[in-house]
């Protein structure tokens, strides 16, 4: 009777280190998966951010770089010898120049206009544009590109570039070229971010200037306008309000009830705001895959050490 009671007593005995044991073993390992799973999760969206942002530079440095590279073209048009031939009348220097640069598709013609603001373009039709913001930008001897606009002469929406026209140091008359709208899209177009993520350009007042969908740069779409008329897209409207700041950063925005991330940068020649974006869970999907793997370690981990730890209780009780 005495040795079955003391057999009873060291199994109830063994049961409860067990369990015991056992209870430290998962509180210490659930505690220490947590902090794990935190720092994780801290360290994919860290990860991305820093990726995220460095392309939404990238993208700024390589659209200024495309932009300068036009204005030069521009310039070395405006030094053609056609501007100071006195021989040629101002009705056919535009439509000469235009006919050099015809192979082109981007350019959709060539306006040429005297200091008075009056002028040609290749067609042959006059144009006055003393009061447009592009002519009075060139004649002051700046480089000037307009948001998407409708040139009075061909009825498509188009960006305007302008410079000035020199004759020695002496600004004489101004160069615009119209084209096409879809210019910065093209440039834009093969950028991707996550799945479905994408990038856009905006002007300063929220105007689109590319995306990968033409039909918001040729309606002229005004994302702020849009935004404030849509209690849905209040955090987007916060959002893009920041991002027009002239910073480089990230942020957050709820659109469609997913969240968003995305990165913006400021473009050096324009002003203009490169945003990139895409749904947040494209971008830390791996922080999900390391959680996972956290658990079945520690799963793996508690299997282990409660075997290990039975088979030195019963040993020692």
């Amino acid at each position: 009777y005495e040795a079955e009671k003391n057999k009873t007593e060291k199994i109830r005995l063994r049961r409860k280190l067990i369990a015991v044991v056992s209870c430290m073993l998962i509180i210490g390992i659930a505690v220490q998966s947590r902090f794990a799973v935190k720092a994780v999760k801290r360290m994919v969206r860290e990860q991305a951010e820093t990726a995220l942002v460095d392309k939404a530079e990238a993208v700024a440095d390589m659209l200024d770089k495309e932009t300068a590279a036009f204005f030069q073209y521009a310039e070395m048009l405006a030094h053609s010898p056609v501007f100071t031939d006195r021989s040629i009348p101002n009705s056919k220097k535009a439509k000469i120049v235009y006919e050099q640069v015809a192979f082109n598709d981007a350019i959709r013609g060539i306006v040429f206009c005297g200091m008075d603001g009056h002028g040609f373009i290749n067609s042959g039709e006059r144009v006055s544009a003393l009061n447009e913001e592009w002519f009075r930008a060139a004649a002051s001897g700046k480089h000037f590109v307009s948001e998407p606009t409708v040139f009075s002469s061909i009825n498509t929406v188009s960006f305007i570039f302008a410079v000035p026209i020199y004759m020695g140091d002496k600004i004489t008359g101004v160069l615009s070229m119209i084209v096409s709208s879809d210019f910065f899209s093209k440039k834009i177009e093969s950028i991707t971010v996550g799945h479905t993520g994408y990038s856009s350009v905006l002007s300063s007042t929220g105007i689109i200037i590319a995306d990968r969908d033409q039909y918001f740069v040729e309606n002229k779409y005004n994302i702020i306008s849009e935004a404030a008329a849509d209690e849905n897209l209040a955090s987007f409207k916060v959002f893009i309000e920041t991002a027009l700041t002239g910073q480089t950063g990230i942020g957050r925005y709820t659109f469609m009830q997913l969240p968003y991330m995305a990165a913006y940068s400021t473009m050096q020649t324009t002003g203009w705001t490169v945003v990139l974006k895409a749904p947040e869970l494209e971008l830390t999907a791996a922080k999900r895959k390391f959680t996972m793997m956290i658990i079945i370690i520690g799963l793996l981990l508690v299997a282990i050490i409660l075997t290990v730890s039975r088979a030195v209780i019963r040993k020692i009780v």
